[in-house]
């Protein structure tokens, strides 16, 4: 590609700055509108589907795309037409998940330039020194991610998941509720990974701003935004090569489809998760691309726009009238003995459960001490507040609350089940 100068007068493709290629907003432009390209082949895909389309020739079921070819057409059935087909349900390493409709490439975006980008936990970590202090912090953030779940639990639309077979994947909802886990939020949607490059998110108000230039122009590093890109044939080959056989624990680097999910925070930002207990940084990561940008005022404001102000990434849906509760777990240092258990089960230490029992209670390793508890705590979730989200959801169905029509398909396995 060559070289240019845009309208803002940065230069665009063709430089290299610290491993960053710089982009200009004439490159962000055609980033998004491939993304929407792309966006609309899904739905005419999932369409196709819906209406019972196939690309076999002679099967006797309609389609504008038939091929003769029988090999041929399985394989656009099953790579093709299956992983485009929004509401489409594949058994996967993680878990049974309701998929989107994937796009051609997988992006992070990030407002400032980091040393690395990792997980949340993995940055958490970086506070303490001793590998000791570091598996006491690792236990907190885990026994916090099972209270998550002992909480989530109690409302009817997560049971509906148990119900129809599908999985409710806690990591990846904890993530992007707020608490630190071994997965890194990835996006098949450039949109989304724009928005968290050109806007921020102000806790205190618990709501979404565009980066004002005063923000921007504070440091080096603040300059600029970043988005990390990877094209879905890289994506799905380094999947196949990182999970293989291998005990899904140890499929370090892998990014899998979070879907839909019991609330809706996961599929509005068209959420994938990288697992990276392990893995090296993004800036290291060899399938990702890397690009920056100058930060723009008019950017983060036609970008906050176009995600209606953050609502088509935080939408209105059951958590956020938990925001409390949420607030409590992610800073809770009392745990309940089974969030413990669950604790110490995830980090192979079941044996020596007294030992650490007594060092994270003598351990100072929070702010305050640490509790282990017979009871779990209800974080301020008490029952009629649970009732009431509950008669909210009356009827719940999938289906209907996102807009989607649930399809498989039938596979033969050795055995022939």
């Amino acid at each position: 590609m060559n070289e240019h100068t845009d309208r803002d007068g940065i230069v665009s493709e063709g430089e290299q700055r610290g491993g960053y290629s710089m982009i200009g907003y004439d490159d962000i432009k055609r980033m998004y509108e491939e993304n929407l390209l792309e966006a609309q082949e899904c739905e005419r895909v999932t369409e196709s589907s819906h209406r019972g389309e196939s690309y076999y020739a002679d099967d006797g079921r309609p389609g504008a795309e038939k091929y003769d070819d029988f090999r041929y057409a399985f394989y656009r059935e099953v790579l093709y037409r299956d992983v485009k087909t929004a509401g489409f349900v594949m058994d996967l390493p993680h878990g049974t998940v309701i998929r989107q409709g994937e796009r051609g490439s997988y992006y992070r975006g990030e407002k400032k330039i980091y040393p690395q980008s990792g997980t949340t936990l993995s940055r958490a970590l970086l506070a303490y020194k001793l590998d000791e202090d570091k598996l006491l912090y690792r236990l907190v953030a885990d026994m916090r991610i099972a209270e998550f779940e002992f909480f989530i639990r109690k409302f009817d639309r997560v049971k509906c998941w148990d119900d129809n077979g599908l999985t409710v994947l806690v990591d990846a909802l904890a993530q992007h509720y707020g608490l630190k886990t071994d997965w890194l939020d990835i996006t098949n949607d450039f949109n989304v990974a724009l928005f968290f490059a050109t806007c921020y998110w102000d806790d205190t108000v618990k709501k979404w701003f565009p980066l004002t230039k005063e923000q921007t122009e504070a440091k080096e590093d603040t300059k600029y935004g970043v988005i990390f890109r990877a094209p879905a044939f890289s994506v799905d080959l380094n999947n196949m090569v990182t999970i293989g056989q291998q005990d899904f624990k140890s499929a370090e680097g892998a990014i899998l489809p979070i879907g839909y999910q019991p609330f809706m925070r996961c599929h509005t930002q068209y959420g994938y998760s990288m697992y990276m207990k392990n893995s090296v940084p993004l800036q290291d990561n060899p399938i990702f691309e890397q690009f920056r940008f100058r930060h723009n005022e008019k950017l983060s404001r036609d970008v906050f726009e176009l995600m209606d102000g953050g609502e088509k990434i935080y939408p209105q849906e059951g958590l956020t009238d938990f925001y409390d509760v949420l607030d409590s777990i992610i800073s809770a240092t009392d745990f309940s003995e089974e969030a413990f258990r669950y604790a110490l089960e995830k980090n192979d230490l079941a044996p020596y459960a007294e030992r650490y029992r007594r060092e994270l209670e003598s351990s100072g390793i929070c702010a305050t001490p640490i509790h282990i508890c017979k009871e779990h705590p209800s974080f301020g979730a008490t029952r009629q507040r649970i009732r009431r989200a509950n008669r909210k959801d009356e009827g719940f169905s999938i289906e209907e609350y996102y807009g989607i029509q649930l399809s498989t398909r039938m596979v033969y396995r050795e055995g022939g089940q």
